[in-house]
């Protein structure tokens, strides 16, 4: 399965590899070979590439579900990981490591603006590095609270003075943006978490640099109404307002968009990352996926963070042509075809590594994994492309190479101690929810079935007061 620009599906081939690069891919290939990994009875393919996560929310999930955005940030998310330090950050990108590397993923863009130690980015790097992984770093710069009118909120423990913001990501540009498998990228959390003094500088650094802008745009209702209230735009509008869009530009989510702002993104050339997994659970509603691709923009896939309960690319690539069909009532407005290709080359193209990554052929990295297709629920592919996306599931990967380098062969990850790392993560989790705030406790110790006001209920200040 090549994803080359012919789309070539070769019942028999061979792919060689030679130090980080492909060098021929064909019925036979010749030379002289180091090392042979017999692929008989898999599906040889591009690795996947997860073009928006947050790796800091791996150690948290089962805790808050079923629950609309307000009540999932302010009961759930932040009461935990504003007590994030070093220790935990790096155990989080270990244990998302280990899962993404498990489930066929071998490029990752991670959008980090938690903050609370500015060491903390600098781990999750080393760590993806250390597992093999292509990075691609979405540095994220926050100096205002999002809570705005919901919540005063103690939780902030991210938000940061601007001078300080730009002096660490400065830092941590120069020390990792394109060295070995990592890139960076800037951009705040989203539009409303950065002041408007800030937004401009991130624009012009990025610029400057040369690196690509990212963020959440109109991902949810409520930053809509936010949007309108504060610039009297919609959120997207006032992204393209201070030049948060264009070619370089990455919009996550990008759901709640009116007809003008999807010819925005049209016009400026941004591109969008898809996440119907956590877009579905959060009931953020459906993105124009179809709409926007059918005017050429370009869509990758993301899974999110701990409000889609996965890593696995394969269950977003059908979660993602499974929503556009019941949207639209049309069972050929998004293919599995399609969804392959936001799940490699198109998610390439997102994140700016077109040239290296997303398709196998002669001179692109050997990012390459392995389907296992000798299973029952996968051996009646008469075409292999929708088994791909209707029937395997991550753990159907049994080989993972990146750069040449063989990560995991055979379900066995070779760049990780997957037992130690399964350990260490216990205790860090066990850790941040003992610090959890008062409003989480509800959630642990909710009965089943978890329904009612102390599962649901949004946080107010007035809620606080009937807490006390």
């Amino acid at each position: 399965m090549t994803l080359d620009d012919k789309r070539r599906v070769l019942p028999r081939a061979a792919i060689a590899v030679e130090g980080s690069h492909i060098v021929a891919v064909g019925l036979e290939v010749d030379g002289a070979t180091k090392k042979v990994i017999d692929a008989a009875g898999c599906v040889a393919m591009p690795g996947l590439i997860n073009a928006h996560t947050h790796v800091y929310q791996a150690l948290i999930e089962g805790i808050g579900y079923d629950m609309h955005f307000d009540p999932w940030n302010w009961r759930f998310l932040f009461p935990i990981v504003s007590h994030i330090g070093p220790e935990h950050a790096e155990v989080s990108a270990q244990i998302a490591a280990l899962e993404m590397i498990k489930s066929g993923t071998t490029t990752v863009s991670d959008h980090w603006y938690l903050h609370t130690n500015f060491d903390n980015i600098h781990l999750v790097a080393e760590a993806f590095r250390d597992a093999g992984l292509r990075h691609h770093v979405v540095y994220g710069l926050l100096d205002q609270t999002f809570a705005g009118e919901r919540i005063d909120s103690a939780y902030m423990t991210m938000i940061r003075r601007q001078d300080v913001l730009i002096e660490a990501a400065e830092t941590f540009i120069s020390r990792w943006h394109q060295k070995g498998r990592t890139v960076v990228a800037l951009g705040p959390g989203s539009t409303e978490d950065i002041s408007d003094r800030l937004m401009r500088k991130t624009i012009e650094m990025a610029r400057e640099r040369g690196l690509q802008l990212a963020t959440h745009v109109a991902g949810w209702a409520e930053i809509v109404t936010y949007a309108i209230k504060n610039y009297a735009l919609r959120d997207l509008e006032y992204a393209h307002s201070i030049g948060l869009t264009g070619p370089d530009a990455i919009l996550f989510h990008a759901v709640w968009l009116s007809p003008r702002e999807m010819q925005l993104v049209v016009e400026s050339g941004s591109k969008i990352v898809h996440c119907p997994v956590a877009n579905a659970h959060l009931a953020y509603g459906i993105a124009p996926v179809a709409e926007l691709r059918a005017q050429g923009v370009t869509v990758g896939l993301g899974t999110d963070g701990a409000a889609s309960y996965t890593y696995d690319l394969f269950e977003v690539m059908k979660m993602a042509t499974m929503l556009q069909k019941v949207k639209h009532l049309d069972a050929e407005v998004l293919t599995a075809e399609d969804a392959l290709e936001m799940a490699t080359v198109d998610g390439a193209r997102v994140l700016g590594l077109e040239d290296q990554v997303g398709s196998l052929e002669p001179g692109k990295q050997a990012d390459i994994i392995l389907v296992d297709f000798q299973q029952p629920h996968l051996m009646m592919a008469h075409q292999v492309v929708p088994k791909l996306v209707y029937s395997a599931r991550g753990h159907d990967v049994v080989t993972s190479i990146i750069g040449g380098q063989v990560v995991m062969e055979n379900r066995k990850v070779l760049t990780m101690d997957e037992a130690a790392v399964l350990d260490r993560a216990r205790e860090a989790t066990a850790d941040l929810v003992s610090h959890a705030g008062l409003e989480t406790h509800d959630l642990l110790e909710a009965p089943w079935p978890r329904q009612g006001p102390r599962w649901r209920v949004a946080v107010t200040p007035e809620w606080f007061k009937t807490r006390k």
